[in-house]
Order: structure tokens, then sequence, then C-alpha cells
């Protein structure tokens, strides 16, 4: 079974990763802050998981009264806690995005209000695999003293990463993910003079020194590598992938694909097909997808996806140029299609 929906978690795992020894809080904090340039291990708090990582944050820094400031593309762990805090007496304002996904910057300024407190937003989305310029988001949020949180689930170990470049103020991670770590795993990056919520902050369920071990051998995988070394091969994976269905007339990509940095994933759907029709095709064929809104339903409305959501892609380290080909393969037989010039 080709495995392509690495943006859910990732089954290959590096050689190591099986017989990890266990590693301490301390061993594994060394670790992460190392991949994510942060120069204090004592601000990595460890988590069950990035979508509590996500929730300990936002809880931890957004108070009844506040204002918040988030986009359209975020993952359920998100706005989730969102909503849990508009019940509260939060107010939220959802920057929209534009045609391709991408985030309309221009109009975070406009949003910001005297009691707004933070933009809590994702670094990059698991539809489009569009990554937001955090760079310009941390530079608005600057000039206006407000904090920005930044899920970074679908980013850390499939981009470069550098907290102390960018000057953020907190980012959520999944180790599960493009991190190659087990579940169970998550974590929160604070800056320099931060510190959760002390009842929040009790609440976390922390990972087995097993498991952080596991993390360890991971993340060790992907240091020894390079991010770059880590990044590239799936992202051309995926580049060619797209070049292939978007040649195909009936097949619709979501996304800004003008662009390098990116995230190995394709969305698409295709006329006269549910997705969940192309998912079962799939399988059929021997490779695993996602289909579905992917637990983004804000992304799906600003999209004009109706019901049913996309059919997603997503590619690992591990994945093969012929898994590629299987699947674009799958795709030209779904369609009854026989060109061979759009096969990688």
């Amino acid at each position: 079974m080709a495995y392509l929906n690495n943006a859910a978690t990732t089954v290959a795992k590096p050689e190591s990763y099986k017989n990890a020894p266990k590693a301490t809080r301390d061993e594994a904090a060394a670790k992460v802050a190392g991949l994510l340039g942060c120069k204090n291990p004592e601000n990595i708090v460890f988590t069950g998981s990035g979508d509590e990582a996500v929730r300990a944050a936002v809880l931890s820094f957004v108070k009844p009264g506040d204002h918040v400031i988030s986009t359209d593309m975020e993952y359920k762990s998100v706005l989730n806690v969102l909503s849990e805090l508009e019940e509260k007496g939060c107010s939220v304002t959802y920057i929209p995005l534009n045609k391709y996904g991408t985030l309309r910057y221009d109009l975070i300024e406009e949003a910001i209000r005297p009691e707004t407190k933070a933009m809590v937003c994702c670094h990059g989305s698991n539809v489009t695999g569009n990554i937001t310029d955090m760079e310009k988001v941390c530079s608005i949020a600057r000039r206006n003293n407000i904090m920005v949180i930044a899920d970074a689930a679908q980013t850390v170990g499939a981009t470069p990463i550098n907290m102390e470049d960018l000057q953020l103020d907190v980012l959520c991670f999944a180790g599960h993910k493009k991190m190659m770590g087990p579940f169970g795993t998550g974590g929160i990056c604070l800056r320099n003079g931060l510190s959760l919520d002390p009842e929040i902050e009790a609440q976390i369920h922390t990972p087995s020194e097993e498991k952080l071990g596991k993390l360890c051998a991971s993340v060790d995988f992907i240091l020894e590598k390079g991010i770059y070394g880590i990044t590239i091969f799936p992202h051309r994976l995926a580049k060619r992938f797209f070049e292939s269905v978007k040649s195909m007339k009936d097949v619709t990509v979501y996304g800004d694909f003008g662009t390098n940095t990116r995230i190995p994933t394709v969305s698409i759907t295709v006329e006269g097909f549910s997705t969940e029709e192309i998912k079962t095709f799939m399988r059929k064929n021997h490779i695993a997808i996602k289909s579905g809104d992917c637990d983004c339903p804000r992304l799906m409305k600003s999209l004009g996806i109706e019901e049913g959501g996309v059919a997603r892609f997503s590619f690992g380290y591990f994945n093969t140029r012929m898994e590629v080909n299987d699947a674009i393969w799958a795709l030209m037989k779904l369609q009854n299609l026989d060109d061979l010039y759009l096969l990688a």
C-alpha cells in the first residue's frame, strides 16, 4: 500500500525509531530546541498531542474579554478552542483568504483593536499546502504590540523554522506528523519570558520517556539529514504530482503553487466523482489518501468547496517516485485517460 496521507500522520519512521532508548524531558527538549532554533530548551513544554498544545497555549494567554485574530484556513484544534473562548466572552475576527487559499495579509492590521491580545494562526495548511509568511505576520504583530501563537503541526520537520529569527511568541507542534515521531507527543515552544498559565499547564498530559525517546530518534534523523535534505525530496514528489494532475481537464487543484515555500500536499476534486469515490478507488489501487473537509470547515467554505471536501495527497520523506506514478496512473484510470505524458 502506497501511503500518501502524511499530513495526517507519518507511518514510515527512521530505522533508529524502533529501538530508540528512553529519553528524559530535558534530553528531548534539547533536541527539539535545536530543530526549532530555540536557544533555551527550558522554553519547550511537551504535551500529549498537537491539539492539546494549541489548546493549552491559547487558553494560557487569551482571557475573557480579549479579542483574537485568526484566519479562515485553521484546523479544528484552533477553531475549537476559539469557539470555547467566544462562549466565555472573547471575540474573534477571522481573516479571509484569496482564491488560492493564501492569507489576506493586508487585512490583518485593520482587524486589530485596543483589546486585541493575540493572533492565532496555522503556519501551514493541511489542505492547500500553503505556508503562512510568519515573518510578515510577526512583524505586523510587533508593530501593534500583540502576540502570535502559531499552530505548526504541519510544518515542524517539513520546513525550516527559527524561533529567534522570527521573534515568534508561541509555536505549537505535533510529534507524529512531519517530525516522524510517535502518537501521543506534541509540544509548545515559548519565547523567553513567557510561561503557560499554571492551572492550564497542570492539566497537560506529559509523554512517557519511551515516547520522548522515539521522538528524539526522529529529530536526530532530521538533524542528521538536515532540514533541507529531509524536505527537498517530498517537495519534488508533490510538485511532479501537481504538474500531472493540473493537466487533467476535469481535475481542480487547490492552493498557491506559484511559490517554492510549501508543504508537500496536493488537494484536488475531480468532476463527476465524489471525494469518497476517489479515496475508495485509490484504496482499490493500493494507495491510501485522505478525503473530506480535513477538519477545516472554514477553509472549505472560503475555497468554494461544496459538501464532500477534497481528495488529499500528502507526501513524506519515505515515499517514492514510483508511488507518485501509481497515484497518477490510478487517477488516469478513474477518468479513462490514456495520455502517457501525464506520468511522472
